[in-house]
């Protein structure tokens, strides 16, 4: 356990993995590493190092820190072109996933170049003027029928109130007694879908919206059980002006242009690939990987296809 804890063993061990992956992974070329053992920390990075540091810690880095920054970028440095020399970067999916991330970011910076042209944006504002509305508001009296309690004739008891209330035009919270006890209240005031939603499902939401006012209507079906419903109002919330939500539509109009621009780039990279797909299966239902032809043709073609 001793001779564990031997820092000169820890040397030994380190050295020995190094060689290893050396002899598994092959030795680097000498010419590329020669191109690569040179490493420049330029004013500009230094720079770059003492402004994430004021941004983080609110305050300039003393000398030493900043030396320890510098340090750090040397030893990633040396890392990097070591590991990448010898070839631990190939097959690596972590190593893909972020060196991809890293090209769509510079897609990312040129889309946010990108402004809109004079009346560009009112344009896509009336185009997609719905999604800057308010939310519609909903105000009605539920009857609650509980299933646990009334079984098989929950439904004819609904149908058979129901015919009841609109025969006597009943309406309001005095109706409440005619069905069962709820954990919810009977009364709800100016109700967004997202609270109804939040309250009764979203099947439940999505349908008493739909339903005409001054008038009860059922049966309609939520998680808890079965509902009679009066709807007192639907409050249809107008389109606001342009200039009130401007920026939400500069900031929807970038997110498309950025869309359009991923798509873009992508497909100009691609038409300059074979795209090759071997041994996928036949399954049900599935249209197998997108943009991809992948019957049985022993030309698979390019990225053209």
């Amino acid at each position: 356990m001793k001779l564990l804890r031997e820092p000169l063993l820890h040397f030994f061990l380190i050295g020995a993995a190094i060689y290893g992956a050396y002899g598994f992974y092959g030795a680097p070329d000498q010419a590329a590493m020669d191109d690569d053992r040179r490493i420049v920390v330029g004013e500009e990075k230094v720079e770059g190092f003492i402004a994430s540091w004021q941004a983080r810690m609110y305050r300039p880095p003393t000398q030493e820190e900043l030396n320890g920054l510098i340090e750090r970028y040397i030893r990633e440095s040396i890392y990097y072109q070591e590991a990448v020399a010898m070839g631990l970067d190939k097959g690596d999916p972590i190593t893909r996933r972020r060196m991809a991330q890293k090209l769509e970011f510079l897609t990312k910076d040129v889309a946010a170049l990108n402004q809109p042209a004079d009346g560009q944006l009112e344009r896509f504002f009336e185009q997609n003027a719905d999604r800057y509305k308010s939310p519609d508001l909903i105000t009605f009296t539920h009857i609650f029928l509980d299933p646990d309690k009334r079984g098989d004739a929950t439904l004819d008891d609904a149908n058979k109130l129901l015919a009841d209330l609109q025969a006597t035009g009943a309406t309001g919270t005095a109706t409440a007694e005619k069905g069962d006890l709820s954990m919810l209240p009977n009364d709800f005031f100016r109700q967004p879908e997202l609270q109804v939603s939040k309250s009764f499902g979203s099947g439940f939401a999505a349908s008493v919206m739909t339903l005409e006012p001054g008038r009860w209507h059922g049966p309609v079906l939520s998680g808890y059980g079965t509902h009679l419903v009066y709807v007192v109002e639907l409050e249809d919330a107008p389109v606001p002006a342009f200039e009130q939500v401007k920026d939400r539509v500069l900031q929807d109009w970038q997110d498309r242009q950025q869309k359009i621009v991923d798509e873009e780039f992508y497909k100009a990279l691609k038409r300059k690939y074979e795209i090759v797909v071997e041994g996928v299966p036949s399954l049900s239902g599935s249209l197998g990987p997108p943009d991809q032809d992948v019957s049985n043709n022993s030309n698979p073609g390019t990225g053209n296809s």
